[in-house]
C-alpha cells in the first residue's frame, strides 16, 4: 500500500519539485455577503461543514452570520444567530449536522455580547450557554472530545471546561499571563491529539494541557517571536508542525517540528517552504503524517503544500492561495481566501492514507485486534505479529487483504490461549510483489477472569480524575456509581453491557470537593464497594 503515496507524489512531481501541476479546489457560493468573508470552519465529514464568518477589514464591522452545508457544499444556507449585538464570531465546533457551538467576542473597552452559543436542531435556534459573563472580550477557541466533554479558550487565557455538554462551564485556573498577553484567533493557533491541547499567543507562547484542558502548563516562550502570527497542528501527541509569521513582513516566517509534545524544536528546511508564508496548517485526519500547508496573506508567497512523512519533505500542490483550510478526512475538504467571500473545495487526489486505526483489548478470554484502513493498493495482506518484551516479534496469524480498493476496509483478529502478562502487537502489511511495510505497536495487558472483581482506583488520593478497573466474568450490564460520605448516589460513572474481561473507565470529579467518596459496581449479582479521597 505505501506505493499509492508514491505514485501521488510522483503526480504531483512530474517536472520539479517545486512545479504546479494541478489546481485541486472548486469554488463554491458560499451565500455570505460580499464583504464576509470565512473566519473559521468545522468540517464534520465529506458532506457536513460548518463555517462563521467576519465582515472585513477584520474586526472592523460586527457580525454574527454562519453558513452550512448537508450536501458536500452544493448548497450552503446562510443564516445568523440572533440576540447578538455589537458581537463577533470567532470559533464554530460542529458534533453533527445538528449540534453545534459558537463563540462569540467583543473589541477591548467596548460594550457587546459575548458568550458561547449552541444549537441542537440544525441552527433554527440557538442558546447561550452560562460562562464568560463578565469577560474583558469573551471566548475564542472550542472544542468538543465527544459530545459531553468540552473546552473553551478566551482571547485573554480566561479557559472553561464541560463534562456536560455545555449546561455547565467550570473556570480553570491558568498559568500566570504576560503583560498584554492574549491568544490568537482564528486559522490554526490552535490544535488538539488525543487528549492534549495546545495554543499560541501573541508573546511567542505555547501553552499545552494533557488533561482536556483541566491543568496547563508553559512548553516554549520564545520573546524573539512578539506579534508574529503561529499556525500549529499535531498528529499525536508527540509529534507536530509549527509555523512562524512575523505580523509586519509575513515574508518573514519559520517552519519547525517537534517530536516531543512540543519541548523542543527543530527547523524544517525545504525549498517549497521557502515561497510559502504559512497562514494554516492542519494535520489531515486518518492518515499517518500528513499535513497540508495554505499560504494565503501575501500575494507573492501563496500556494498550497503537503507533506506525507510529517514535515521532511513537501510537495507544491497549487497557487490557489486559501488562507484557511479544514479537512475531515483524507478524502476532502473546505479553503477560504482572505477577506474574500470565496469558499473552496478540495477536489484533488485523496491525500494518502494507509491505517486509519490500530487498537488492541482484552475480554479476559483472548485479545482482540482491530484495525482499519481507508485506502488499498496491491494489498496481499496483514500478518499479525506479537511480542512478549516489545523487541522480538513472530508471526500468529495472517489475514487477508482486499487488494486494490478506495473504500474503507476493516479486520478483526482473536489472539488466543495466552498467559497472563503484557503482550505487544503489530501489522506487517505485505503487496503482492512481496513489499512489506510495519505498522505502529500497540499493548495490552491480558488477564484471565472466572470471576468478577473491582479494583482500588489510580491514582489514590486524586485530582481530578482518576481510574477505575474492573472485571467481568460473563456478559452482563455493568453499573458502575459515585457515593458520597453517607451513601448517596451522586453520579454514575457507566451503566452498560460490556463483555467478559478486564476493563477500565475514567472519573472526573472536576465538579465535586475534596473529601472522601465511595465508588460501587453492580454487575449480575456481584456488588462490591470501595473508597476514594479527592485531595484538592
Amino acid at each position: 500500500m505505501k506505493r499509492l503515496l508514491v505514485l501521488l507524489v510522483v503526480l504531483f512531481t512530474v517536472f520539479s519539485s517545486n512545479t504546479v501541476v494541478a489546481q485541486n479546489w472548486l469554488m463554491q457560493n458560499s451565500n455570505f455577503p460580499a464583504d464576509v468573508f470565512v473566519i473559521n470552519f468545522s468540517a464534520v465529514n465529506n458532506q457536513v461543514c460548518w463555517a462563521v464568518g467576519q465582515k472585513y477589514p477584520a474586526n472592523s464591522t460586527p457580525y454574527a452570520g454562519y453558513i452550512r452545508t448537508t450536501d458536500g457544499g452544493t448548497n450552503w444556507t446562510l443564516n445568523t444567530i440572533p440576540g447578538i449585538t455589537n458581537g463577533y464570531l470567532a470559533e464554530i465546533f460542529a458534533i453533527d449536522a445538528d449540534t453545534a457551538y459558537v463563540t462569540c467576542y467583543k473589541l477591548v473597552g467596548t460594550t457587546g455580547t459575548i458568550g458561547i452559543y449552541k444549537t441542537t436542531d440544525g441552527g433554527v435556534t440557538w442558546n447561550r450557554q452560562d460562562a464568560y459573563n463578565s469577560s474583558q472580550t469573551g471566548p475564542g477557541f472550542i472544542y468538543f472530545f465527544d459530545s459531553q466533554n468540552g473546552v473553551v479558550i478566551g482571547d485573554y487565557l480566561e479557559t472553561y471546561t464541560t463534562t456536560n455538554g455545555g449546561t455547565n462551564w467550570n473556570p480553570v485556573t491558568m498559568p500566570t499571563p504576560l503583560t498584554n498577553e492574549w491568544t490568537w484567533l482564528g486559522e490554526s493557533r490552535f490544535t488538539v491529539s488525543g487528549n492534549s491541547i495546545w495554543f499560541c499567543t501573541n508573546k511567542g507562547r505555547i501553552f499545552k494541557s494533557t488533561d482536556k484542558g483541566y491543568t496547563w502548563a508553559v512548553i516554549l516562550s520564545e520573546s524573539q517571536y512578539y506579534d508574529w502570527r503561529p499556525c500549529i497542528a499535531f498528529q499525536n501527541e508527540q509529534i507536530g508542525i509549527y509555523s512562524l509569521n512575523m505580523a509586519a513582513n509575513a515574508t518573514d516566517h519559520i517552519v519547525r517540528k517537534t517530536t516531543d509534545g512540543g519541548t523542543t524544536w527543530s527547523v524544517i528546511s525545504d525549498p517549497v517552504l521557502a515561497n510559502l508564508a504559512p497562514s494554516t496548517i492542519q494535520y489531515i485526519p486518518g492518515t499517518s503524517s500528513t499535513y497540508i500547508l495554505v499560504a494565503g496573506r501575501v500575494a507573492t508567497m501563496k500556494g498550497t503544500a503537503v507533506t506525507f512523512d510529517a514535515g521532511e519533505t513537501w510537495t507544491l500542490l497549487d497557487t490557489t492561495g486559501c488562507f484557511l483550510v479544514n479537512f475531515a478526512s483524507y478524502a476532502g475538504g473546505w479553503g477560504s481566501q482572505f477577506e474574500t467571500n470565496v469558499v473552496y473545495k478540495y477536489v484533488g487526489p485523496p491525500l494518502p492514507v494507509e491505517l486509519i486505526s490500530f487498537t488492541a483489548t482484552s475480554n479476559g478470554q483472548k485479545v482482540i485486534l482491530n484495525w482499519s484502513t481507508a485506502t488499498e493498493l496491491n494489498n496481499l495482506g496483514f500478518e499479525i505479529q506479537r511480542s512478549a518484551e516489545g523487541k522480538e516479534f513472530f508471526t500468529v496469524g495472517f489475514v487477508n487483504g482486499h487488494g486494490t480498493t478506495t473504500e474503507q476496509q476493516n479486520y478483526s483478529y482473536a489472539d488466543k490461549n495466552l498467559n497472563n502478562g503484557k503482550y505487544f502487537y503489530r501489522l506487517k502489511q505485505v503487496d503482492f510483489n512481496g513489499s512489506y511495510e510495519y505498522s505502529d505497536v500497540v499493548e495490552v495487558e491480558w488477564r484471565a477472569f472466572n470471576s468478577y472483581l473491582l479494583e482500588q482506583n489510580y491514582p489514590n488520593p486524586f485530582n481530578p480524575t482518576t481510574t477505575i478497573g474492573f472485571g467481568v466474568q460473563n456478559k452482563s450490564n455493568v453499573k458502575i456509581t459515585i457515593l458520597n460520605a453517607i451513601g448517596e448516589d451522586i453520579a454514575v460513572v457507566l451503566n452498560e453491557e460490556r463483555e467478559p474481561g478486564f476493563h477500565q473507565v475514567e472519573f472526573n470529579a472536576a465538579n465535586l470537593p475534596s473529601g472522601v467518596y465511595f465508588y460501587q459496581i453492580r454487575a449480575g449479582s456481584f456488588t462490591e464497594t470501595k473508597k476514594m479521597i479527592l485531595l484538592r
